[in-house]
């Protein structure tokens, strides 16, 4: 009653199935290494771009912040601490940065001041302007420069780009409105500055629809997306005035370290001329010549080796407060 069966297995198929996954797996972890690699070494060079052109952008816009302040202190002597204060509530109030209410404020005043305007009166009609500027852009949906460029016809008198907000300020409308609201005489009589007034309360009366959109409209798609990219705008110009104080004294070091290599390579080019007998001299005086480019060129030297050890300095110092 027993049937006993002797079973051989052959496993030769299996033993290299089983021999051949390692190497097969070895080869796509590597293939699959490298690929991540790759990817991992581009998005580091991405990142290392991307932050380069961020810190380069916000010095550039910092340094733009810096010089629009030599504009306004300049234009406003005694009044710049109210354009400040203005300017830094504006891109809450009107939806323009700090930069852009500087700008607008001081070509304004500028222009005002030009016609024999007192401070006090150009910095009310420039606000007014400027507010004005920035309601026009939010209700046209314009860029800040066009409206920018088109409010400034306050001053230079221009009519056409003024039409595109349906502002016709022809001589002859002017003429009228000043007869209308008790001006008595017609542009002809007036002087350059009675004019600029005219033309300053004539375009304010005919936008007066447009006056206070922003704030109207500041929840809008529109006005939040330009809020969005101005509030960015305005980190990046502080980031960068921050970024110009740390690195001011470690350039100014390296051009004075440039000038002292200026000053070395014309001791050597003496000192060459003096050798090779190029210049005008006999040999005594030559000799003395030459003695004092040799002079020159180790003082050159010295001045170079100083330079260098303060730029160093200033570098270090740098590097910790950033690190900071």
């Amino acid at each position: 009653g027993r049937i006993d069966l002797d079973l051989n297995i052959n496993s030769r198929n299996f033993d290299r199935q089983v021999n051949n996954i390692g190497p097969r797996t070895k080869k796509k972890f590597e293939a699959l290494s490298i690929a991540t690699g790759n990817v991992l070494a581009n998005l580091a060079t991405q990142a290392v771009s991307s932050i380069g052109t961020f810190v380069k952008d916000s010095i550039d816009k910092g340094s733009e912040l810096s010089e629009l302040q030599n504009v306004v202190d300049s234009v406003y002597t005694s009044m710049s601490d109210s354009v400040n204060s203005f300017a830094e509530n504006a891109l809450n109030a009107y939806g323009l940065t700090e930069a852009q209410a500087k700008r607008m404020m001081g070509t304004y005043g500028a222009m005002s001041k030009s016609f024999g305007y007192a401070e006090n009166q150009a910095f009310s009609m420039s606000k007014q302007l400027t507010a004005l500027t920035a309601d026009v852009s939010s209700f046209y949906n314009l860029n800040h420069d066009e409206a920018y460029t088109k409010m400034k016809s306050v001053f230079t008198g221009e009519t056409e780009s003024l039409k595109e907000l349906g502002v016709v300020m022809t001589q002859t409308a002017l003429d009228q409105y000043a007869l209308q609201n008790g001006y008595g005489r017609t542009t002809a009589q007036m002087s350059e500055q009675e004019k600029v007034a005219l033309r300053y309360r004539f375009v304010m009366n005919q936008l007066s629809t447009a006056s206070g959109d922003f704030l109207r409209t500041s929840d809008s798609w529109a006005n939040q997306t330009r809020l969005l990219k101005l509030n960015l705008e305005s980190i990046m110009a502080t980031f960068g005035q921050g970024l110009i104080n740390f690195f001011t004294p470690v350039i100014k070091l390296i051009n004075t370290l440039l000038s002292k290599v200026a000053t070395l390579a014309n001791a050597f080019k003496a000192f060459s001329e003096m050798i090779m007998g190029t210049s005008s001299g006999g040999g005594g005086s030559g000799a003395g010549q030459a003695s004092l480019a040799l002079g020159d060129l180790e003082e050159g030297y010295g001045d170079v080796a100083d330079s260098a050890k303060n730029a160093a300095n200033a570098t270090e110092k740098a590097n910790k407060a950033n690190n900071k």
